[in-house]
């Protein structure tokens, strides 16, 4: 996608990041060092908050990394569905009048499903796989920082994993013998909303778990690093979830077109989609709903 098809804001937040990294990774040795010291005393007062007790680092930690940013921002989303409110917030849903208001029914069934996949899948799992940490003696790095530059390389990587390993379970779960019964209730949302992102079938839900927990695994990055991964990838499900698409913020547009058609852009951008060319569904709906041709770049063929 070319950079002129952003709208201004995500244009401007990209250069600034640009610059952020920049100065991180190119900045002068006493910028590094300043950093460092002020962000090391912060760190030693949420150590001091925990207790400096290991399991209540890594597994409420863990586990309030996924459930605060989870429950705030789709909360806010629930808000704003089922009141219609505020009105200028309308014009940036995608599916123009669908959950306008969210039914009430089907959001106390999403509610209770997700509740069931937080609390009796992926919470649990966090308390076994800090005592398998402990066994294995592969507990991560908690009382030093890492550096900016270790962790912006291992956040990579996370990213890339996830990507990868995302993008070809969902289109396995998408194969005829498994759709029906592991992800076919992830799509009675056709419409999605903020709370889909977590809302399926016990099965899937372990599944969808894989990717991310993939990339920790292999790279056993420090604890700050993990919580901060657990943030950004409930965040961004929540985003390709809501069924809005803000200039302000990354495009949901084909996540959105994926569950509506329940073909089409598997990962969990468009970047897995356009290599293995299962993204021209959706450029040839964007080309209809638009009026215009398709602003597809350069794809393989199916």
């Amino acid at each position: 996608m070319e950079l002129k098809q952003l709208g201004v804001w995500p244009r401007r937040i990209l250069l600034a990041g640009t610059l952020f990294l920049i100065s991180i990774l190119c900045g002068t040795t006493q910028f590094r060092n300043a950093s460092s010291v002020a962000l090391d005393s912060q760190w030693q007062k949420v150590l001091r908050l925990f207790g400096h007790d290991e399991f209540s680092l890594f597994v409420w930690g863990c586990i309030l990394s996924i459930q605060i940013p989870f429950w705030s921002v789709s909360t806010l989303f629930v808000f704003l569905d089922y009141f219609n409110l505020p009105k200028w917030v309308r014009k940036y849903k995608i599916q123009q009048g669908t959950n306008e208001p969210i039914n009430l029914n089907k959001l106390v069934e999403t509610v209770k499903v997700v509740l069931i996949n937080q609390w009796l899948i992926s919470n649990p799992a966090m308390v076994a796989n800090y005592f398998l940490k402990k066994l294995t003696n592969t507990m991560p790095i908690i009382y030093e920082l890492p550096t900016p530059q270790r962790f912006l390389w291992q956040f990579f990587v996370l990213v890339v994993i996830d990507e990868i390993a995302q993008y070809h379970l969902h289109k396995l779960m998408h194969h005829p013998k498994l759709y029906a019964k592991v992800h076919k209730k992830h799509h009675e949302w056709t419409a999605p909303v903020a709370l889909s992102f977590a809302y399926s079938t016990k099965t899937e839900y372990v599944i969808n778990m894989i990717p991310v927990a993939l990339g920790p695994m292999l790279m056993n990055p420090h604890l700050v690093t993990l919580w901060i991964w657990y943030i950004f990838v409930h965040l961004r499900g929540i985003n390709n979830h809501t069924g809005y698409q803000f200039p302000w913020l990354p495009t949901a547009e084909h996540h959105d077109y994926h569950h509506m058609s329940s073909h089409s852009c598997y990962g969990r951008t468009l970047a897995m989609d356009w290599l293995h060319g299962t993204d021209k569904g959706f450029w040839a709906y964007r080309a209809r709903k638009k009026g215009t041709t398709a602003q597809q770049p350069d794809n393989k063929s199916e």
